[in-house]
């Protein structure tokens, strides 16, 4: 079927108001973002209104999105909660990708903050839960949105508030890391450290960005909103969370503060949690109900790196000091030369040194001790294969990339270390990192 009526601008993709594509009908433009433009449109077999986002055409020739982009949309389409905007459906006409979700009117929370001014805690509270409540839907879908901001809520004529755009920051992620001009893709005003570092993300990445955006809402100001880019980033990596400061903005604090920890193990297990613990501490009250994973999926937290609160009221602390990670100034000063196109960065990996760790008597030893599991040779194995290796002995595999956004099919990546190095005796159940890049650059 082919497109009718006239592109604006010649622009592939971009449509003026009457023209017909897919079976939909174009009314006006809603917005413009990283992945393409949005329109409000009417399905014209059911007659109802739609949000039509058709994908920018570099992105649709790429077959890694392409894959990544039905898959991804045939797993967000089972989502359903009142507080997801619902995916209609997804396909392609004439070499262009597109995505028709549940209209809803209103506007973006970004806008809204920006034409309105901060809210009070307590109306920031009651739609960051709903954000939340519906952020655990995705979670526990197996999908890890990636891209939570204020422009992706979008507060209704109610006040009821809807989370969009979820599932699409993965399959954009399957491309390069790099838009054609070399930004990061993604929000880097709302991005986690680990996402930031290219380490394995799960739904506190989300619970992270969230803090963020509970932040924004109740100051009008975004995290680290005096810094550029880069300086942005490593604040987000290194820096304690922002103060919201006030008498009344500051109640949240501590909710932002956990939130935006820089350890996942250190943030709310589930955004549902984030949520509550928000909107009890605008009331005074005290969180009645447990704290509880509710990821699934790649959105699960690995089992070693949960911590529940024992008093849900408060923050929990942690009097126990937190080994170094060395590691974390080499990851973030290889996403910065990733970013400003300086080169290919190779991944480097310093080796955690653990005291549960023994030295094999051979070099590749296969054999095990009485009271230990040995560490078999990965360097050179796809990521995918080293991981059931791993899996199959017990032992928990955790990989590094220098991708911005991880690794999304460990098929493509190959051990280029391992920590602790192969031969080495560990006890079961230990966690083994594994240094990954692309085949042929370790």
């Amino acid at each position: 079927m082919s497109v009718e009526g006239t592109t604006r601008g010649g622009v592939p993709g971009a449509f003026r108001k009457g023209a017909t594509f897919g079976g939909f009908r174009i009314e006006r433009t809603l917005g413009h973002g990283g992945m393409g433009i949005v329109y409000l449109a009417t399905e014209l077999r059911l007659e109802r209104q739609v949000a039509l986002k058709v994908i920018r055409t570099e992105l649709a020739g790429d077959d890694d999105f392409r894959a990544r982009f039905r898959s991804e949309s045939l797993t967000a389409a089972s989502v359903e909660h009142p507080h997801v905007v619902t995916i209609f459906g997804a396909g392609e006409r004439d070499g262009l990708l597109y995505v028709a979700m549940r209209y809803v009117p209103g506007r973006d929370l970004g806008r809204l903050v920006a034409a309105d001014g901060a809210l009070p805690p307590n109306d920031a509270a009651a739609l960051i839960g709903q954000v939340a409540d519906g952020l655990d839907a995705v979670h526990a879908a197996g999908l890890v949105h990636r891209d939570v901001k204020p422009h992706n809520v979008i507060v209704g004529e109610y006040d009821d508030a809807y989370l969009t755009d979820f599932g699409l920051a993965k399959a954009m992620a399957a491309t390069t890391g790099l838009t054609t001009t070399g930004q990061v893709i993604g929000t880097v005003d709302y991005m986690a450290p680990e996402q930031i570092e290219g380490q394995r993300v799960d739904a506190r990445t989300d619970v992270y960005a969230l803090g963020g955006v509970l932040f924004h809402a109740i100051t009008g100001r975004v995290p680290f909103d005096e810094r550029e880019s880069s300086a942005k980033m490593w604040a987000h990596v290194h820096e304690p969370p922002p103060s919201a400061g006030g008498r009344r903005a500051g109640i949240l604090d501590p909710v932002i503060r956990r939130a935006m920890a820089k350890d996942p193990i250190d943030r709310y297990p589930s955004a549902g949690d984030l949520g509550r613990a928000a909107i009890a501490a605008t009331r005074g009250e005290a969180v009645t109900e447990p704290e509880h994973v509710v990821g699934s999926g790649e959105a699960a937290p690995l089992p070693e790196t949960i911590r529940l609160s024992r008093d849900p009221a408060l923050p929990p602390t942690d009097p126990r000091p937190r080994p170094g990670r060395p590691s974390r100034v080499v990851a973030f000063v290889l996403a910065l030369l990733l970013i400003a196109g300086l080169g290919t960065a190779a991944a480097v990996g310093l080796p955690d040194v653990s005291r549960n760790v023994k030295t094999a008597t051979a070099v590749g030893a296969t054999t095990a001790t009485p009271d230990g599991v040995t560490v078999p040779s990965l360097v050179g194995q796809p990521l995918d294969v080293a991981q059931q290796r791993l899996d199959e002995l017990g032992l928990h595999p955790s990989e590094e990339s220098t991708g911005i956004f991880g690794v999304l099919f460990p098929s493509d990546w190959d051990v280029c270390e391992t920590s602790p190095a192969g031969g080495s005796v560990v006890s079961p159940g230990s966690t083994v990192k594994l240094v990954v890049d692309r085949p042929d650059t370790c």
